[in-house]
């Protein structure tokens, strides 16, 4: 069918379904449906880039979790040096007593506790500080997972609404299109007819330039193959005359020769 017929059609269309509030599209625009293939590949490029950022996010927790089995670590490592320190200060203790007859040994005592106030509280003190700090360190990797958690599942929900969404519109298009197929095909029978000789001429084999020529009634010159989708073979036509031709009931049918092409395939 041709550019103008298709046109006059969509206008036709549009006056008579103006006061149902359908609008016609705007004449000469260059905007484009996505194909159901680039939807999905777009689709598949969002799966692609949550699962990247969900990888990070595993790979953030795995450091997380080795920072806490260092503190944990740290925290035995602690627990044993006090006990070790108890046992030294017990042991100095009991010297203490010992000694603690006369003045030289107060002056022992006195030398005694501060040797062990500056090796054992030095450095129970500074481990005491150091596992405050990785506790803190934890505590902030586990309030950052926990968002990080939070927000992979707002993706997560965003994307499956999003494409909810996106899959109700396709399919209400799709509805909608269909709807107006079936008035267009009741109110203009001929439509259907082109519609469907077009599909055969294409099939058969000639070009969407040559298709249009047999759609308004011309004759085409043709040489090359013709494939039957019928008879599954290809056929060789050699400077044949193709036409499309019109009978009493205004059905369409492709003639080669002024043969119909499914008698022209058996000879």
């Amino acid at each position: 069918m041709s550019r103008a017929n298709l046109i006059r059609y969509q206008d036709t269309y549009a006056e008579q379904m103006a006061a149902y509030g359908l609008q016609r599209g705007i004449k000469g625009s260059e905007a484009q449906h996505i194909s159901t293939h680039e939807y999905y590949r777009s689709l598949i490029a969002q799966g692609e880039d949550l699962q990247a950022n969900i990888t990070q996010l595993l790979e953030e927790q795995e450091k997380a979790r080795e920072v806490i089995a260092e503190a944990e670590q740290a925290k035995k490592d602690l627990a044993r040096i006090k006990a070790e320190t108890k046992t030294e200060e017990l042991k100095s203790s009991t010297l203490v007593a010992c000694l603690s007859k006369n003045s030289a040994t107060k002056t022992a005592t006195t030398a005694l506790n501060g040797l062990n106030s500056l090796l054992g509280g030095n450095k129970v003190s500074r481990l005491e500080k150091e596992n405050t700090q990785l506790h803190r360190e934890v505590e902030y990797l586990n309030d950052q997972i926990e968002r990080l958690h939070t927000d992979m599942q707002k993706l997560k929900d965003n994307h499956a609404r999003e494409l909810n969404r996106t899959i109700e519109q396709h399919q209400q298009e799709v509805s909608n299109l269909k709807r107006i197929l079936d008035k267009a095909y009741r109110w203009f029978p001929s439509f259907k007819r082109f519609l469907n000789m077009e599909r055969e001429c294409l099939e058969y084999g000639f070009n969407a330039e040559q298709t249009d020529k047999l759609l308004h009634g011309q004759a085409v010159n043709y040489s090359g193959l013709l494939h039957s989708n019928d008879y599954r073979r290809n056929a060789l036509a050699d400077n044949v005359t193709a036409q499309v031709i019109r009978n009493e009931k205004r059905d369409l049918f492709l003639h080669i020769n002024e043969t119909p092409i499914a008698q022209w395939f058996k000879q």
